[in-house]
């Protein structure tokens, strides 16, 4: 009878603490940021770094996201390249589709402001004229 109850803890034991593991805390739950050093002007940096570098730096775990787009190897691409993100973030921006509603759902707080989306457009529009030549 001893043995049971000993190893009934046993197991009770190694339950809780396989859980305790496997579930989110819920504060930790936002990806950890990638330290991107500042590689636009502060206002938009600022901007990025609260709404966009959870999941677009090499720090997240979201594979899909990083495909995308990854601030991280901002460096690493063409000007032609840069272009193209820079369009394509002006256009999700503008539609609504960034961040996306799952993520908002659980982060509303990471909802871009229209004086945001107004800094990234702006800064969009002035970097590809700048990069293309104009």
């Amino acid at each position: 009878m001893k043995k049971t109850v000993v190893s009934l803890f046993l197991i009770i034991s190694a339950a809780l603490a396989m859980l305790a593991f496997t579930i989110p805390s819920g504060k930790d739950a936002n990806p950890p940021q990638d330290k991107v050093p500042a590689l636009f002007p502060e206002d938009v940096q600022k901007v990025f770094e609260a709404t966009c570098f959870d999941c677009h730096t090499s720090a997240s775990t979201g594979e899909k996201a990083k495909m995308k787009l990854n601030f991280s190897k901002w460096d690493e691409m063409s000007d032609a390249k840069k272009v193209g993100k820079m369009e394509a973030i002006s256009e999700v921006v503008k539609s609504g589709d960034m961040p996306p509603a799952k993520y908002l759902e659980k982060f509303p707080e990471k909802a871009l402001t229209q004086e945001q989306k107004e800094i990234m457009t702006k800064w969009v529009t002035e970097q590809t004229d700048k990069l293309m030549g104009q």
